[in-house]
C-alpha cells in the first residue's frame, strides 16, 4: 500500500454523458423520495466482511442510504466452485433481491458491477474501485505452461483474505473470464476511482475504460490497489456522485 497521502488525485473526464440526474430514488407509502439503494461487490478472495466494504457501509448508513455487502461466494466451498460467471449469477440474484440503482465494486466486484449494469437496465450508475478490466488476459500473460499444468490438476493455492486461509481455486475461473468482455459497455453514468500505483492492475486500463464509456469519470488517487487509505476520499467522491 502506498503511504502518501490520498488526497492528492487526478481528475479525468472523457467524453461527458448529457444525462446527469441522480440515481432515482425509491418512493416511500408517503410519496417521499428515499436514496438509492447501493450493492456493494467485493474483490477476488475477498467477501462480505472486507475492511472497505464495512468503512463505506458505515458511512453511508450513516446517511441514512442503504447499502448491501454481497457474499459472490456464499457456501462452505464457494469460493472453490467460483468463477466470474457463477459471481455474476450470484450479483444478478442479489440485484432481484434488493433492488439498487447503484452498483459500487472493488477489484474484480468493480468489473463485475459494470458487466451486470451493461446488461440489467434497472442499475442506473456505477462506482468502480480499481476495477479489474482485462482479467483474463492480464492473468493468462502471466501463466507459464508449467503454472497452468499446475493450475489444471492441482488447482490454484490462493492467499483467502476472507477466511485468512489458502484455497484452492479450480481452471474453471480462467475458462469463464475469458468469455466475458475485458471492457463492458456501460451507458449509465460511472465513477471509476483507481490507485496511481496499483501494482496489480494498471492505472492505463481503467484510462481505456473511461476513453471508450461516454458517461464515465476517473479520480486518480495516490494509493495502491485496496484504495483503503482512501476510503474518505472515495466516500466524498461517490457520495458527490450519487447526490445523497
Amino acid at each position: 500500500m502506498n503511504n502518501t497521502a490520498p488526497g492528492d488525485a487526478t481528475v479525468c473526464a472523457v467524453r461527458t454523458r448529457t444525462h446527469r440526474t441522480a440515481a432515482r430514488g425509491r418512493v416511500s407509502p408517503a410519496g417521499a423520495i428515499l436514496p438509492p439503494v447501493i450493492l456493494y461487490l467485493h474483490g477476488f478472495a475477498s467477501g462480505p466482511g472486507s475492511t472497505k466494504g464495512r468503512a463505506l457501509e458505515a458511512r453511508f448508513t450513516a446517511l441514512r442510504v442503504p447499502f448491501h455487502r454481497a457474499d459472490l461466494t456464499p457456501g462452505e466451498r464457494g469460493f472453490e466452485r467460483s468463477t466470474p460467471l457463477t459471481m455474476l449469477a450470484e450479483a444478478a440474484r442479489l440485484v432481484a433481491r434488493h433492488r439498487p440503482a447503484v452498483l459500487m465494486g472493488s477489484s474484480l466486484g468493480g468489473w463485475l458491477s459494470a458487466i451486470l449494469a451493461s446488461r440489467d437496465p434497472s442499475i442506473e450508475r456505477v462506482v468502480l474501485l480499481a476495477p479489474a478490466f482485462r482479467l483474463h488476459e492480464r492473468w493468462r500473460a502471466h501463466l507459464s505452461p508449467d503454472d497452468e499444468r499446475r493450475w489444471r490438476t492441482e488447482g490454484l493455492l490462493v492467499d483467502h483474505h476472507a477466511t485468512g486461509t489458502k484455497r484452492r481455486l479450480g481452471w474453471a475461473f480462467l475458462e469463464d473470464a475469458a468469455k466475458l468482455p475485458a471492457y463492458p459497455e456501460v451507458e449509465v453514468p460511472a465513477l471509476c476511482i483507481a490507485g496511481k500505483h496499483d501494482e496489480l492492475v494498471p492505472l492505463a486500463d481503467v484510462e481505456e475504460f473511461v476513453a471508450l464509456t461516454p458517461g464515465a469519470r476517473l479520480v486518480a488517487l495516490d494509493d495502491g490497489h485496496e484504495l483503503v487509505a482512501s476510503v474518505d476520499r472515495i466516500f466524498e467522491e461517490a457520495r458527490r456522485f450519487l447526490e445523497v
